[in-house]
């Protein structure tokens, strides 16, 4: 595949992968379950030559969707005095209130902020939230292509500066959740943003 055309399938990875971290709704759930939703990210990580060999048959079967929940919640929200898996930055990278203004700031710059309707419970230092800014930082790279390389900086600055500080030992501590879901999709997310970067440096090398 041309250069040109890999940030769709690298957006397209982003874009599930923080899908695959939010809270499951129903309809969601069903795409893991159908396996719908490793179909797609296998598609799109089969099109991305600087992608090694990870995961595959990301589904979740023998449980149901109240089942589910419950595992989502007493692996990232409950726990004493921490749940086993939290998925914030800054519970990783101290202090947490500068860990979300600093992130704040990145996504200010790029005109987006945490939607703030009522109940939606965003903060900006959750991995859903991080892994959509990479989201729209690839995106962008088809839509404004005389702007790419402020894009692919970003990328690297923001890979550099917080995912890889943190996200590495958040999906070790989901290896050993015993969630199978979790487990896969945390090796995924390990495998490719350590991939994403080396591949972001060589694109701004060359």
């Amino acid at each position: 595949m041309p250069q040109e055309s890999l940030p769709i399938p690298r957006s397209n990875i982003y874009r599930l992968l923080s899908l695959g971290f939010r809270y499951p709704s129903y309809s969601v759930f069903k795409t893991f379950q159908s396996g719908e939703f490793s179909l797609e990210l296998e598609e799109n990580i089969s099109i991305l030559p600087h992608i090694r060999e990870m995961e595959k048959a990301l589904f979740v079967n023998n449980i149901t969707f109240s089942e589910f929940e419950i595992k989502f919640v007493e692996t990232f929200d409950t726990g004493s005095p921490l749940p086993p898996c939290p998925p914030y930055e800054g519970f990783y990278i101290e202090p947490r209130t500068a860990v979300m203004l600093e992130i704040s700031e990145f996504y200010r710059h790029f005109g987006l902020a945490m939607s703030q309707k009522e109940g939606k419970r965003e903060f900006p230092d959750h991995i859903s939230a991080e892994l959509e800014f990479l989201h729209f930082l690839t995106f962008q790279e088809t839509q404004a292509p005389e702007n790419i390389r402020e894009y692919l900086l970003a990328q690297k600055d923001f890979l550099e500066r917080h995912l890889l500080r943190w996200v590495p030992e958040f999906c070790n501590r989901l290896r050993n959740s015993g969630t199978p879901f979790y487990v896969r999709l945390a090796h995924v997310t390990s495998v490719f943003l350590a991939c994403e970067h080396e591949f972001v440096a060589s694109k701004l090398r060359n």
